[in-house]
């Protein structure tokens, strides 16, 4: 068993070295969408809806995901409680990663089954804090629920308590040997909710054994982003992993609502690359659209580092020239006005423009700004403008 677990790590290290791996979107989201109501178990839905889990593991699959993940996030002890499940918890997770393993069967594709964990809820929070042996033994259960089903790897997601997610590392690993994911959750000033730093955390899971280490979830792709360039490269060898929403959520006609849509996430992958991420994906509000536009960005930028043209999927045939239109210019001809932006062709046509005002940023740094134009773009916005000093006030100074 060890020295196939073993291998199972060497396997997984060799292929996040051939090329970055894309995996699959948000399981809640789409099952909230799908009329499944809010308070419920997602988790039961292995045993409950099976027809309903397997769909959207081929959804994700035929978007392009190398990786889905199993519907387990919640899937422990202290969480199923509440719905009376909490016998299940072997059960619930070998039935999960059984279901994840048919969608990549069904499809033909050379895709891994990630085995979900997320954090263990009111257990470990507050005076009534569940035992060190109680913690170690709710992650023990659920992972060897994973382990039965054949889930390939295993991700620890979402964790915002260090100290609980070295917990489950370390049940993980006394079980065996498989390739192990390690995400935390950061706020906006870059600390996690017990106060750990991203390069603490960094520090602290590659101790622990981990494949790769990363964030995901918080508030979009740019608190990720500066999450993971502080977690820095602890040790060789270990990979970095980004995931993070789609933005925050609002409340519309009772659904949840994400403001970073697909061409938002196919635009983000480059600075993903950029930032050392070798494991790409989305967190809530992200979906198998997401994934088709994060892998058709994810294509075009592995063949310019292949030294290739992917403008086009279509090639030219031997000996034809590329498809050009090459304008020349008479010396004494006048030159041509450059054409109409899309604000001058609305105003000339006479539709309703949309116009959103927002605030200079605080400092010289202005990713955030330009992310707030895109996500406005997005809604529907036809324009922005930025106020010269709001308040009179110098902030760029």
């Amino acid at each position: 068993m060890r020295d196939k677990d073993s291998h199972a790590r060497r396997a997984f290290a060799e292929r996040l070295a051939k090329r970055p791996m894309l995996f699959d979107g948000a399981m809640g989201t789409l099952l909230f969408s799908r009329g499944v109501p809010q308070r419920s178990s997602l988790d039961e839905l292995v045993l409950t809806r099976p027809d309903l889990i397997g769909a959207i593991h081929r959804e994700a699959i035929a978007a392009g995901a190398d990786a889905v993940e199993t519907d387990s996030f919640g899937a422990n002890r202290f969480r199923l409680e509440p719905f009376g499940l909490a016998g299940q918890v072997t059960r619930l997770n070998r039935r999960a990663a059984q279901l994840a393993r048919e969608a990549r069967d069904v499809s033909g594709r050379d895709v891994l089954v990630g085995g979900s964990i997320g954090p263990l809820g009111h257990a470990v929070r507050g005076p009534e804090r569940a035992s060190e042996t109680a913690i170690r033994g709710a992650f023990r259960e659920q992972i060897e629920g994973l382990l039965e089903g054949g889930a390939d790897l295993l991700i620890f997601e979402t964790f915002s308590d260090l100290e609980e997610l070295l917990a489950g590392i370390a049940e993980a690993r006394a079980l065996g040997d498989l390739p192990i994911v390690a995400q935390m959750t950061f706020g906006e000033d870059l600390v996690a909710m017990d106060g750990t730093s991203p390069q603490t955390a960094a520090t602290a899971l590659a101790t622990a054994g981990v494949d790769a280490v990363g964030v995901n979830c918080g508030v979009g792709p740019l608190v990720c982003l500066d999450a993971l360039d502080q977690m820095g490269l602890p040790s060789a060898g270990l990979a970095r992993s980004i995931m993070p929403n789609a933005g925050l959520p609002q409340r519309v006609e009772g659904q949840f609502v994400y403001a970073a849509g697909p061409a938002y996430f196919g635009d983000a992958v480059t600075r993903f690359l950029a930032a050392g991420g070798r494991i790409i994906g989305g967190c809530c509000g992200t979906t198998p659209e997401h994934v088709a536009a994060m892998r058709q960005a994810l294509g075009r930028a592995l063949a310019r580092e292949q030294g290739t043209a992917a403008a086009t999927s279509e090639p030219l045939g031997t000996g034809a020239a590329p498809r050009a239109t090459i304008a020349e210019r008479s010396g004494g001809s006048a030159q041509e006005p450059p054409p109409p932006t899309a604000l001058a062709r609305a105003l000339d046509e006479g539709r309703f423009v949309v116009s959103v005002e927002i605030d200079p940023p605080r400092s010289v740094r202005i990713e955030r700004t330009i992310e707030a134009a895109r996500l406005l773009q997005e809604a529907g916005a036809d324009l922005v403008n930025i106020s010269d000093s709001a308040m009179a006030r110098v902030r760029m100074g």
